[in-house]
């Protein structure tokens, strides 16, 4: 699964240069309204277009499970359905830590349990929670350079 979501997390890094200047913080209430559709065809409302030459669909999945939280104070850049579950990349201009923390509260408060092997510092890493049969994940990346959290949430 890691390797498969740091695949994914490198083919986001294409999407960050194709996206336009614009506001990188949004609330997760108004995250799909804010996402102008890249396809001139595609309807204000909807939350996907069709997918890249990597199968990478932009915006949030149509599907995204109520009890997992949307990272505070970022920006979908899209998903990618695979055999580890569906993973969404998001970025934030806040620092890994404080996006774990509210993201962490919200999915134990919805009923998921900890998993162990978290591993985090400053600059990013990964923790996994479980629900039943149900997992998700969080792998968060700081981009000294660019000052920007890359956000990837995983979840079956």
């Amino acid at each position: 699964m890691f390797l498969a979501t740091a695949m994914f997390l490198s083919c986001g890094k294409q999407d960050e240069q194709q996206q336009t200047a614009g506001d990188n913080k949004t609330d997760a209430g108004s995250q799909n309204q804010q996402q102008a559709p890249q396809n001139q065809n595609q309807s204000p409302g909807s939350q996907t277009s069709g997918a890249n030459e990597l199968g990478i669909k932009e915006g949030m999945p149509a599907d995204y499970p109520s009890d997992i939280p949307q990272p505070a104070n970022s920006k979908c850049l899209g998903s990618l359905n695979t055999s580890e579950g569906t993973v969404v990349t998001f970025e934030s201009t806040d620092k890994p830590k404080d996006i774990l923390t509210p993201f962490a509260e919200a999915v134990e408060k919805a009923g998921f349990k900890k998993g162990e092997g978290e591993m985090m510092s400053d600059d990013g890493g990964m923790t996994l929670w479980t629900k039943d049969k149900r997992e998700v994940s969080i792998m968060l990346a700081w981009d000294k350079d660019k000052k920007v959290s890359s956000v990837v949430v995983t979840y079956k």
